[in-house]
């Protein structure tokens, strides 16, 4: 007979099957390789130069290595722009490659707002494009991250505020403002490719202007829809929104108040300005690229599935929506989804797995909660927690985590099928929002944990600091970066109501 770990080294164990169930260096490898083998008529020595731009690019580019490799062919030159440095021997898998070739060049980028490491990064990139060689075969390696990593501004935003650098400086308050805004990856990046000196295309466009016969596109999607246009803001993709449609994404989320003066010129929203312009659908440079999707989320939740299976779980559902809007109100009603399941299955353990990437609206939040003082009112009577001077720490997955525990704490003083329930909810990557979790492991007993080390979850939900309580009640789950990046997953565990 299979025995059930305890709940959170399960969901610990699930996790890990999700990362790599979405691993990015066998993924690549073979993909590199179907694609190498299905056109026996490249000219052998047609130099192959390799890109990899976003959080899973070392082992990305690993694995195109390998598969280059495998195939007799030279790599003449790379680039690899990651979220930060990883060893070798991490994403190597099983093929024992023990360092980058020399010719690989590696460039560490800001995330997830750019900055200067950001610009270097682009730079680089447009360095590596200026040496192609005609008929060079230019793979690219997208994964989640690239907008940030290498953002860098386009030559109209440089030249209405000066230089290069001021223009970055406003491509950070732009990523910021559309942090806090609460928008969809989709809707942020639909603003932000068109400012972006290699979005919307225009590095596919620079790669065959300067050669590339072929350029061959491999994504691990860090998107809902895996819309190519989307996935590290479409480097390689024509832009598919016309500019009236790009105006009114903009009004829609009242862009011409939010953002700064000279970055809403740029954008078209002031006086008679147009939105930058980008390459047509119809440029000849995107018959030269093909695009293969790698990894996705759906892949990640799939290998809990199989993990949980193994471990003698077979009830499990999963659930085929993606996971959208709001992480707090996600994280709610989960909680009262996993109860219903509770009282309608109590023999027999189940899981409940989805995925997908809700969304916080930082600015509404500290607006309600901050401008309005509403934190006062959610705290301990007594307590003197200096909410308002602290700074603001968490992430979605946090965010729907600390949610699900108060539910869960609400419904237990009533509901003893609520202390059968554990929910894991944490970002692929490993890393969720700023901070050094990749999210978080709860159930109803980790509130009360927070308030007796002192904090008030509630205000904390309500006031975007919630890797604050799940700190102080060791809920959160620390992987460290995983090199990939397919979205989050969600894991809720409700133990078999038959047993003490």
């Amino acid at each position: 007979m299979t025995t059930t770990p305890p709940p959170r080294a399960l969901l610990s164990a699930v996790y890990h099957a999700a990362v790599q169930g979405a691993a990015p260096f066998p993924r690549t490898r073979d993909a590199v390789r179907d694609w190498f083998a299905a056109r026996p008529t490249l000219p052998a020595h047609a130099p192959v130069v390799v890109i990899a731009l976003g959080k899973a690019a070392p082992a990305m580019m690993a694995g195109a290595l390998d598969a280059v490799a495998s195939l007799g062919r030279v790599v003449h030159s790379g680039l690899i722009v990651a979220a930060h440095h990883a060893s070798p021997d991490a994403h190597a898998g099983s093929t024992g490659v023990a360092v980058l070739p020399p010719q690989i060049r590696v460039m560490i980028g800001d995330h997830p707002v750019p900055g200067p490491a950001s610009l270097d990064a682009a730079d680089a990139l447009e360095s590596l494009v200026h040496e192609l060689e005609p008929g060079t075969i230019a793979i690219v390696l997208l994964s989640g991250g690239t907008t940030s990593l290498c953002a860098a501004p386009i030559a109209a935003l440089s030249q209405a505020v000066g230089d290069a650098e001021r223009a970055q400086a406003h491509l950070a308050n732009l990523a910021q403002t559309l942090l806090e805004s609460g928008l969809a990856i989709h809707e942020m990046n639909a603003i932000r490719r068109r400012v972006l000196r290699w979005g919307a295309g225009r590095l596919a466009v620079a790669l065959v202007g300067r050669g590339a016969a072929h350029v061959p596109v491999f994504a691990i999607s860090d998107v809902i829809g895996d819309d190519p246009a989307v996935i590290g803001s479409g480097p390689c993709t024509a832009d598919p929104l016309d500019d009236a449609t790009f105006l009114a994404l903009l009004d829609a989320h009242d862009m011409r108040a939010r953002v700064e003066r000279a970055m809403g010129v740029v954008l078209g929203l002031e006086g008679a300005g147009h939105p930058p312009v980008v390459p047509s659908a119809s440029h000849p440079a995107f018959e030269r690229v093909g695009y293969t999707l790698v990894a996705r989320n759906r892949d990640a939740v799939q290998a809990m599935a199989d993990h949980a299976r193994a471990t003698g779980i077979t009830a499990l559902h999963v659930q085929d929506a993606p996971l959208e809007g709001d992480a707090a109100q996600l994280g709610d009603s989960l909680a009262r989804l996993a109860l219903q399941m509770a009282h309608q299955a109590p023999q027999g353990t189940s899981l409940l797995l989805c995925g997908g990437e809700p969304v916080v609206n930082l600015r509404e939040t500290i607006d309600r909660a901050l401008a309005r003082g509403e934190e006062d009112d959610l705290l301990p009577a007594g307590s003197s927690l200096p909410v308002a001077d602290e700074p603001l720490r968490g992430g979605r997955m946090q965010v729907l985590a600390l949610s699900a525990a108060l539910a869960l704490e609400e419904a237990a003083h009533g509901d003893p099928a609520a202390w059968r329930i554990t929910v894991l909810a944490a970002g692929t990557d490993g890393r969720d929002g700023p901070t050094d979790a990749a999210g978080a492991i709860v159930d109803a007993a980790v509130p009360g944990l927070a308030r007796r080390a002192g904090r008030s979850p509630e205000a904390d939900l309500a006031t975007g600091r919630s890797w604050l309580p799940l700190d102080a009640a060791d809920a959160l789950l620390r992987p460290g970066p995983t090199g990939t990046n397919v979205m989050d997953v969600v894991a809720l565990l409700i133990r078999d109501g038959t047993r003490g």
